[in-house]
């Protein structure tokens, strides 16, 4: 993959014509342009077994969703237990840190969601979705500390971010976009922790370095960041949660653009500020004639964002060039 990525950066050089064809030619020599046939071969054996983990995961489960009234709860609970301890006997039987380790802890941290929902299901607990995917995090929370294993930590902060919002559900009338302001807050900040997490914990803890993670969760994380700082232009029950947003966006925005240059979390901390910036115009405008403020604020938009666009592009073309 590292001669892959080499390639695709001599590769956008020629095309910004930093390199002639003599030059990309003798690079070439080292760096092969295209993937050779066991490059293509490993990322297939790659794709195609977490792709089989999850389809048989999920085979397991519809299995039960289809053959429900027809079984015994006994029945239900030695298949779905035997089925954890296949996949936990599997990854304990494996080479450490394998690909077929790591498949086997992810089907067994699906399948141990599913084991909870049997339970759940069977007796009737009472207990909310939200305890559901709660629960589920902290009982595969060793498994994933244990696989280093990206897909394993997206699979754990999928499952805890559907546990805040399927909490902060209970408590608003739909979903979060309606919650008070300290659950948006709440929301926010359990976020950021997961992004610092993503960031800064897991290279510690021996998960191969990767942007994917950190992305996810910073998507996660500016989502109910952005929605709490444009409420706080308009309500002033929200004014803690623009608070929050002003303070939280700057420390971000120097993080990501002295110490650990990220284009793709600048390019969200941008546009979420063109966001909240155009509902704060929108408020002082509010009395004004209709017709100018609209247009305003669509020059603003427009402007705000062309500028944005050729700002990060400048960035990534500098990055490019200092990672050479």
């Amino acid at each position: 993959m590292e001669k892959l990525r080499h390639a695709n950066q001599l590769l956008q050089w020629s095309e910004q014509r930093q390199l002639n064809a003599a030059q990309l030619q003798q690079a070439s020599e080292r760096y092969p342009l295209q993937p050779a046939p066991a490059d293509w071969l490993a990322q297939a054996n790659l794709i195609l077994l977490f792709g089989t983990t999850v389809l048989l995961s999920s085979a397991v489960i519809f299995f039960f969703a289809y053959n429900w009234p027809h079984m015994h709860y006994f029945t239900k609970f030695a298949l779905a237990g035997t089925a954890v301890l296949l996949s936990g006997l599997v990854a304990v039987c494996s080479a450490p840190q394998s690909l077929m380790q790591h498949s086997a802890l992810l089907a067994a941290s699906i399948l141990t969601g599913a084991l909870l929902a049997l339970i759940g299901q069977t007796y009737q607990t009472g207990a909310d979705i939200w305890q559901l995917f709660a629960s589920w995090a902290a009982l595969i929370t060793l498994l994933v500390l244990v696989s280093k294993s990206r897909a394993c930590y997206l699979l754990w902060f999928v499952i805890l971010e559907l546990a805040a919002s399927r909490y902060l559900h209970t408590r608003s009338e739909f979903f979060w976009l309606f919650a008070s302001a300290p659950m948006i807050l709440n929301l926010t900040l359990v976020n950021l922790l997961l992004m610092l997490f993503a960031d800064v914990a897991l290279p510690r803890l021996g998960v191969k370095p990767d942007n994917l993670l950190l992305r996810v969760s910073a998507v996660m994380f500016i989502v109910p960041h952005t929605y709490g700082g444009m409420l706080g232009a308009w309500d002033n029950h929200y004014q803690a949660n623009l608070l929050c947003y002003l303070l939280l966006s700057v420390g971000l925005a120097l993080r990501y653009y002295r110490y650990r240059r990220d284009i793709f979390v600048l390019a969200l901390l941008l546009y979420s500020a063109i966001a909240v910036v155009t509902s704060l115009l929108a408020r002082l405008l509010e009395l004004s004639d209709g017709f100018f403020a609209m247009n305003l604020l669509a020059l603003f938009v427009i402007g705000s964002s062309v500028a944005a666009a050729l700002w990060l592009k400048k960035q990534l073309r500098r990055q490019a060039g200092v990672s050479a």
